[in-house]
């Protein structure tokens, strides 16, 4: 008897003690390597008050003029030496003096570490599906934890610059593993649990630790190294860190495939079934090319893009804004991950009873709802507390919050949409879809523009199946669904295709 990869997880474990346990480390992961690295630059790229220098003749201020004051700007039309920044914090910007002119290089710095993802989550997914899950995310995590400990000591902005453009890369090249190799040692049932609770920790540490310790650590060179040391702890995790069995098996290591499940039953308290594993089709890895090698295929993997680019903006816009929203950028961080901290226990409870297309669905239009109640309020915002305190809610609870939901969503939908032998290089390229975020850090976030691509994201979702419990696609062959007389003849075999479907078959 031949036993696949989904029918052993169900019969050792689901998502028993040996996934929770790899869960809780890949949390670790995500919070060190890739949401304390990013985050960061909240704290290291703000820009503090200016004031007067006490025996300046051309400024005549005698106060503090805060970020977004009326006469914010004044200190551009006089002598750089007539005023300075109040010391609250330092920053880059204090550091490299990016004022007035330069002003737009504290944004460049943030934005390169974007770019750069970019570029790794391209050209490093291939290298995961051809190499495995493992050795790309701990080479890439350790390269990034290196750069990021050393951006500290950047001796000029572009140098900084350069070093958070590496980081960056490396955080593209890691993440799609990291993600991938968490839901594909999960079950079919939880599958979506696995993928929805690995982000804990990145909220938890990166949004509501990181606003304390920034609170507590005022120095900018200090902040980072002591943020980006920990990580460094995490490399000791390749000695206990699996392979992807269902990767192991398309290379025909099944001995090692074996092994591994062997290590999930004992920790789970099972037993190993007494059956031959299901080896998938002996076809080729796919590459960028099978993303649009049918009609469909095609489809899917613009849907995903566009849907990943949307959920993408919202997430980062609300977040790079925390700094403009008003009041202390300590507790608007620290708000922000309080926020939407619920949406990862939320989308994992969700996602075990209904369908990933219903919860992306609602979600991005809850996300529009918040931003269009944001934006009605911005401009009452600027001179009451109340109305301010309702555009907070707005955006940083309801649109943040649908949009987190939807993001998580959308990590999962992905995965269970393409099979093994393309999922990373899917994925890889959706997260590169994902919007350069010098678009979304200026002083006013473009609300409407965030409205109107939830509600288009929704519709987009709309068009595509559903993946509620369906067993995992493993080869190129996977049939895109089922259509809808063999749902009414029962055929229950036949959901993602045949495994044997050979590559020309492709949908």
């Amino acid at each position: 008897m031949e036993l696949t990869t989904d029918e052993f997880l169900e019969n050792i474990g689901s998502f028993g003690l040996y996934q929770i346990l790899l869960n809780i480390f890949l949390n670790l992961g995500f919070m060190f390597w890739w949401g304390m690295s990013v985050m960061v630059m909240v704290f290291v790229t703000a820009e503090p008050g200016w004031k007067c220098k006490n025996n300046s003749t051309t400024c005549p201020f005698t106060e503090t003029i805060s970020l977004g004051g009326q006469n914010y700007s004044y200190r551009c039309d006089i002598p750089r030496e007539d005023w300075q920044f109040v010391d609250d914090f330092t920053s880059v910007v204090t550091e490299f003096d990016l004022v007035c002119e330069r002003g737009s290089l504290g944004f460049v710095s943030t934005s390169v570490i974007f770019a750069g993802f970019f570029v790794g989550g391209i050209f490093v997914s291939s290298i995961s599906d051809k190499f495995g899950r493992k050795k790309p995310m701990y080479i890439c995590g350790c390269l990034c934890c290196i750069f990021n400990f050393v951006s500290a000591f950047a001796p000029a902005f572009w140098v900084f610059a350069l070093f958070r453009a590496i980081v960056g890369f490396m955080i593209g090249a890691f993440s799609i593993p990291m993600f991938v190799l968490a839901t594909e040692l999960s079950g079919i049932r939880h599958r979506s649990t696995a993928g929805s609770l690995i982000w804990v920790g990145f909220v938890a540490g990166a949004f509501m630790g990181l606003a304390g310790i920034a609170y507590l650590i005022r120095d900018w060179k200090h902040l980072m190294m002591v943020t980006g040391a920990p990580g460094f702890l995490l490399m000791a995790g390749w000695f206990v860190t699996p392979e992807s069995v269902r990767w192991l098996l398309k290379k025909g290591r099944v001995f090692e495939a074996r092994h591994i499940l062997s290590k999930v039953a004992k920790v789970n308290g099972k037993e190993m079934p007494d059956a031959a594993l299901k080896l998938p089709s002996n076809e080729r890895l796919g590459d960028i090319r099978d993303l649009f090698s049918s009609a469909k295929m095609t489809h899917k993997i613009l849907a995903a893009w566009f849907m990943w680019f949307n959920a993408s903006f919202i997430s980062w816009a609300t977040t790079f804004t925390a700094p403009f929203l008003g009041g202390n950028i300590y507790i608007n961080v620290l708000v922000s991950g309080a926020a939407i901290l619920p949406a990862y226990p939320i989308n994992a409870a969700l996602t075990l009873k209904f369908g990933r297309k219903k919860i992306i669905v609602v979600s991005f239009i809850v996300s529009a709802v918040g931003a269009i109640g944001a934006l009605l309020l911005s401009d009452k915002a600027e001179n009451d507390n109340g109305y301010l305190a309702g555009k907070i809610f707005m955006s940083m609870f309801l649109a943040k919050l649908g949009g987190e939901i939807a993001f998580i969503a959308v990590y999962v939908y992905s995965a269970e949409l393409f099979p093994t032998t393309l999922r990373s290089v899917a994925m890889g390229t959706s997260t590169a879809s994902c919007p350069s975020e010098r678009l979304t850090v200026h002083l006013f976030l473009p609300f409407a523009i965030m409205a109107g691509l939830a509600l288009t994201a929704a519709i987009v979702c709309m068009t595509l199946p559903e993946t509620y419990n369906q067993p995992t696609m493993e080869d190129l062959g996977g049939k895109y669904g089922q259509d809808e007389k063999e749902k009414e003849n029962g055929n229950k075999n036949d959901n993602y295709g045949d495994e044997t479907t050979p590559l020309e078959t492709l949908a």
